[in-house]
């Protein structure tokens, strides 16, 4: 995990951003969205593959022995004997990408039964009409690889769907003799509703009909064939696209000037009454690998969210039309699985059991003990007041009374606090106040069961090798813009400060002073994961990977790679190793991950991490960590108080647009790539105008505009454009 971060939800909206460390390397990633409703059906979560240009991505030799694979999947679920089955397949390579394929299909006899050709991104059909007591095998043309087509089975029905404008034939062929695999009825769902119910002859072998699909909303449809006895027989996904859910809208170009920071204005004109939420995004057009994106919000809200597994170029099956387009998604619907719920528990009314609640933004729980004794304060009422710790102002300040039970306990929820919070606990008992002492449960923010990822698919354009080299240049750019140093400035201060104090208390030798390290004074801290996590989130340029009893600690411009065992320091002879490149010291002596793991937060004093320190050889990054000693320990407030510092919601920034119209400032370059870009834009009216204003950078002369977003009756705005002189 490289960063996590946590935003509250308003009218089903959390805008917000993710600032990523500048260690990252060149590279594709993921990212995932979720509430926490939304873990408990993992389907349901959000996953977007993206890539981010950062530094130049050092080869790595890939272990894995992966290769070329030939899937095959029979429409309805199984491959019956004596009747004419139709095979879907999908062809990928080793990285997981469709790869053009054609062949024969052969029996054991090595006879030549068909043929197959990939039609769109590695996927086709066939047709076969399986022979009792073969078997049957794909060879590939070009590299005569075999692969094993799935066994036929005797018993049976076959499905087969055919899309035609406004409805969906179908076919029901049944194979042997046993009632058990009737046809009984079929059954239609949609978006977690059965939307029909409807009988089947069980006199017929061959049994057609269709669906009238007109009336629909778009999206998948789910079909089902049972018996009598409600067992499901075959089953088929299919597609439905009636194109209601678009909201038609156009672009007017009303101010267009691509020179050096020049005002623009557009207008997105909405013709219909519209509510609605939407966002968009002006960028430089020659930092696109394609014309179109692979993926929009029509893919996401209609196809990728439904099925399993990855989908190439998903937008093209919206932005494409015809015939060929439409066939496509049957075959995508043919080779990829169904997410949402099982109709057997559809039917019994019965969803899986959630693990998880919404707390209702954030939530405090925990107990309150008289200080210096593990007598609870029960029963009694405790003010909090809550203010934002690095803020003397009294803006943002707020309060709640709480009380406690027979244990000391307590519960505050629906809490709002942004970035670093002070939270003040005071027992209100007039001038016969208890000291107190307050221990939090674990934060609500942090869930211990984070989803399971799907693996990420490299996907290059036919531009990528252009734009690598463009964003290289632009990724350098920007690095030298932030390493621009400063005048020299003085500072005099009379008086040491509270981290000074601290430091100079507790380091010492090659440990001690403030030059060139980063220090946290721990003593007021109170964070509910564990310390790396903590790390995580807390020391700018350190990368920690790994799991609990493995993590692995990097620091960016780090050039010394060692790896720690059993307590000792060793050089690690290999280049690629993942081993981190950060020494870690406790108390000033060596120690390793697996130590650090076991210390609560509450008993440290002080980290400081040294990009460069002398401690170890060559000079390489060293974390030293300082447990608290007794006068920390033991010492008493002078006040019945006691203060927890908090870590709440991801502060939300706004988006930097320059203006240009008064102060040109043509000193300090200007190389933005992203020139506009507003995430939530409400709309509510009649004939709705959206105005696009942004200043053009120093160099772009094409504009590429994104705009999208969906309205209160579930329609979806999807704009994309380049706009040129």
């Amino acid at each position: 995990m490289i960063k996590r971060n946590a935003f509250p939800v308003y009218g089903g909206m959390a805008p917000g951003q993710l600032t990523l460390p500048d260690s990252l390397s060149t590279g594709f990633y993921q990212i995932r969205a979720y509430s926490p409703l939304m873990l408990n059906q993992p389907g349901f979560i959000f996953r977007q593959r993206i890539m981010i240009y950062g530094k130049e991505n050092k080869e790595v030799q890939n272990k894995d022995k992966k290769v070329d694979t030939l899937l095959f999947f029979p429409e309805g679920g199984s491959l019956i004997t004596g009747l004419l089955n139709i095979v879907a397949f999908k062809s990928i390579d080793k990285d997981g990408r469709p790869l053009p394929v054609q062949g024969a299909i052969r029996n054991s006899k090595n006879e030549i039964v068909g043929s197959f050709e990939s039609v769109h991104d590695g996927m086709g059909s066939f047709s076969i009409t399986p022979v009792r007591g073969e078997h049957y095998y794909a060879v590939v043309k070009t590299s005569g690889q075999k692969y094993v087509l799935p066994e036929q089975t005797g018993e049976g029905i076959v499905l087969n769907v055919t899309d035609m404008p406004g409805i969906k034939r179908f076919t029901v062929h049944t194979g042997g003799n046993n009632h058990l695999f009737k046809p009984a009825y079929m059954i239609g769902q949609m978006q977690n509703m059965v939307i029909f119910k409807q009988p089947l002859p069980q006199d017929r072998t061959v049994i057609t009909g269709s669906i009238k699909t007109h009336s629909y909303y778009s999206g998948i449809l789910q079909l089902t064939v049972f018996n009598k006895d409600d067992m499901p027989l075959a089953e088929r996904i299919t597609f439905v696209d009636n194109k209601e859910y678009a909201l038609p809208a156009s672009i007017n170009v009303d101010t267009l000037d691509t020179g050096a920071r020049k005002h623009n204005h557009f207008t997105i004109m909405v013709p219909d009454t519209v509510i609605g939420n939407f966002s968009l995004s002006v960028t430089d057009a020659d930092y696109e690998n394609d014309v179109k994106r692979r993926s929009n919000i029509y893919a996401s809200f209609l196809l990728k969210s439904d099925i399993k597994g990855y989908i190439h170029n998903p937008a093209y099956y919206f932005n494409t039309s015809g015939d060929a387009a439409k066939k496509a998604l049957e075959l995508v619907m043919m080779t990829n699985g169904w997410t949402r719920f099982k109709w057997t528990d559809l039917a019994n009314n019965q969803l899986p059991s959630s693990l998880y609640k919404d707390p209702g933004y954030l939530k405090l729980s925990g107990r309150i003990f008289k200080k210096g004794t593990k007598k609870p304060l029960a029963d009694k009422d405790v003010i909090l007041i809550l203010s934002p710790a690095d803020s003397g102002r009294s803006a943002g300040h707020s309060s709640r009374m709480i009380h406690t039970d027979v244990r000391g306990g307590f519960e505050a929820d629906s809490l709002l606090m942004y970035g670093k919070t002070k939270m003040v606990f005071s027992e209100i008992n007039g001038r016969k106040n208890n000291f107190i002492r307050v221990q939090l449960d674990s934060n609500s923010l942090m869930l211990k069961k984070p989803p399971v990822s799907e693996p990420l698919v490299a996907v290059y354009s036919k531009n990528a090798f252009i734009i690598n080299q463009k964003m290289n240049t632009a990724y350098i750019d920007y690095a030298n813009a932030k390493g621009l140093t400063l005048k020299n400035v003085i500072v005099r201060a009379s008086q040491k400060t509270a981290i000074d104090q601290l430091d100079e208390a507790y380091s010492s030798g090659y440990f001690s002073g403030a030059v060139h390290s980063y220090r946290i004074d721990m003593r007021n801290e109170s964070y509910a994961g564990d310390f790396f996590e903590y790390l995580r989130e807390r020391i700018p340029g350190l990368k920690v990977s790994g799991e609990p009893g493995d993590y692995v600690l990097h620091y960016r411009g780090g050039n010394m790679t060692y790896y720690i065992n059993n307590g000792e320091e060793d050089r690690k002879s290999d280049p690629h190793a993942n081993t981190g490149n950060v020494t870690l010291f406790l108390d000033e002596m060596p120690a390793n991950p697996i130590i650090l793991e076991t210390i609560p937060l509450n008993d440290i004093a002080l980290i400081k991490l040294f990009p460069s320190s002398t401690a170890t050889a060559g000079g390489g990054t060293v974390l030293a960590v300082y447990t608290k000693k007794s006068t920390d320990r033991l010492t008493e407030t002078t006040s019945s108080t006691d203060i927890i510092t908090y870590y709440g919601y991801t502060i939300t920034k706004e988006f930097y647009n320059p203006d240009y119209s008064h102060n040109p400032d043509h000193h300090t370059a200007d190389k933005r790539i992203t020139l506009k870009w507003i995430p939530d834009i409400t709309v509510n009216g009649p004939g709705s105008k959206i105005p696009v204003t942004f200043y053009n950078n120093d160099h772009t002369k094409r504009f590429k505009l994104v705009a999208e977003g969906i309205t209160s009756e579930g329609r979806l705005l999807m704009l994309e454009k380049i706009i040129e002189p």
